[in-house]
Order: structure tokens, then C-alpha cells, then sequence
């Protein structure tokens, strides 16, 4: 198995190598309820509460739901929208309305049938009040969760590149947008739901220097 976590973890570390304009140290907490309901019906529902500037200010605020269709066991086929209001370091507030499509499946069972390894893509179409382009970003996630315990508890990595496919009047460039990479846990709770606390890497790439942040990240699935 460390043969899949370590590439995993060496491909995202390997592109926030350019210099950074500066580090942040920020806390992101979360709450995804996700699962088949009704048959094949699969449903998506996110709230996630991102603290910046050093876990000073509550800098982002997102609601993710989203429906579609569970294709396989461990498979589905989404489309959703997402509201996102952020804001900047001097007060100033963007708001965001976010079209997103996404397919997920499993790469990698273990002996007992159980998904290791997993895939999603993520296609988003970002609308920003104000402004006049809708940028284009494709999202690229891999997540490897080994039990290590009888009780359910989990090593678990994760790597995302986020991919913008156009230039917009909002700051979005061409070319790769930003690389995230998580190191932690998975806590059973309960018999339907995992916490996930862990570090996150948020590597932002930008036309001078880069930025770094270095996250708290706390996550709460339930499955429905």
C-alpha cells in the first residue's frame, strides 16, 4: 500500500516548489452528507466554513448541494450548484454562483470488497457578481483510506489539482490553478458517519509569486 499513498503524496508536494509570496495558516471545517436515496438516486449535500488570515476571519463560506444518478455500488454521476461568498483580508466580499458536475468511482478495493482508492472529477463553471466571464476549472481528486485498526480508524491521503480551461476578468489564468494535498485520519462515528481531521496544503499558483496555506482540516461525511 505505500506504493500507492506515496506517489499520491510526492506528485502534489512535487509542484509547490516555486517560490510563495507568503504562508497563511487557516482552519477549514465541513459537512457532507452524501449517499443513494430512493433506488439509484444519489444526493450531495455540502456546508463548509473556512477560517483565514490566521484563523482570524471567517474568509469563505460554501453550500454545495447537488443530485444525480448511483451507477455502480461505489460509483455516481452528479450535477449540482454551489454558492460561494468570500472575503478578502480588507473586508471586501466576492460571491460566487458555481454550476459543477462530478463522477466518482472506486480504483482500488481491499481483499474484503471494501473501496481503498477512489477518483473523482470535478467539472465547475464559475460565475462571479460583477463580472462578465465564466471561467472553466476541471478538478482532478485521488483518495487512498487504509484501516490500520479493527475499529475502523483510517490512514488517509488525498491530492487534487485544480485545472482553470480559460482566463477571466476575475483573476482566473489559463493553465493550473492550485494543487491541495491531505495527510490525516478517518474516524469512525457512529455506524454512518467519518470524521476526517488531518493537514491540508493549498499551493496556489499565480502570475508572480505563489502562496502557500497551511490548513486545519476537519471534515464530517455521513452517509445517507
Amino acid at each position: 500500500m505505500r506504493s500507492i499513498l506515496a506517489p499520491l503524496a510526492l506528485s502534489a508536494l512535487s509542484l509547490a516548489a516555486p517560490a510563495r509570496a507568503e504562508d497563511d495558516l487557516q482552519a477549514w471545517t465541513g459537512v457532507v452528507a452524501q449517499g443513494a436515496v430512493k433506488g439509484d438516486l444519489y444526493v450531495w449535500l455540502e456546508g463548509q466554513a473556512r477560517f483565514t488570515d490566521d484563523i482570524g476571519q471567517l474568509g469563505q463560506f460554501i453550500l454545495r448541494p447537488a443530485a444525480g444518478v448511483r451507477f455502480a455500488p461505489d460509483a455516481h454521476a452528479i450535477a449540482g450548484y454551489a454558492y460561494v461568498q468570500t472575503r478578502s483580508p480588507t473586508g471586501a466580499i466576492a460571491r460566487e454562483h458555481r454550476p459543477w458536475q462530478q463522477v466518482q468511482f472506486t480504483l482500488l478495493r481491499n481483499s474484503a470488497g471494501r473501496s481503498i482508492v477512489s477518483s473523482r472529477t470535478r467539472l465547475e463553471q464559475r460565475m462571479v457578481e460583477g463580472r462578465n466571464t465564466t471561467g472553466w476549472r476541471l478538478r482532478q481528486f485521488v483518495r487512498a483510506g487504509v484501516p490500520f485498526t479493527r475499529g475502523g480508524v483510517q490512514a488517509v491521503v488525498f491530492t487534487e489539482g485544480f485545472f482553470n480551461l480559460n482566463t477571466t476578468d476575475f483573476g482566473a489564468r489559463a493553465g493550473v490553478d492550485q494543487w491541495r494535498t491531505f495527510v490525516g485520519l478517518g474516524l469512525p462515528v457512529g455506524s454512518k458517519a467519518r470524521l476526517e481531521p488531518g493537514y491540508l496544503n493549498q499551493h496556489v499558483f499565480r502570475a508572480g509569486a505563489d502562496r502557500t496555506n497551511h490548513v486545519l482540516n476537519a471534515t464530517l461525511f455521513v452517509t445517507l
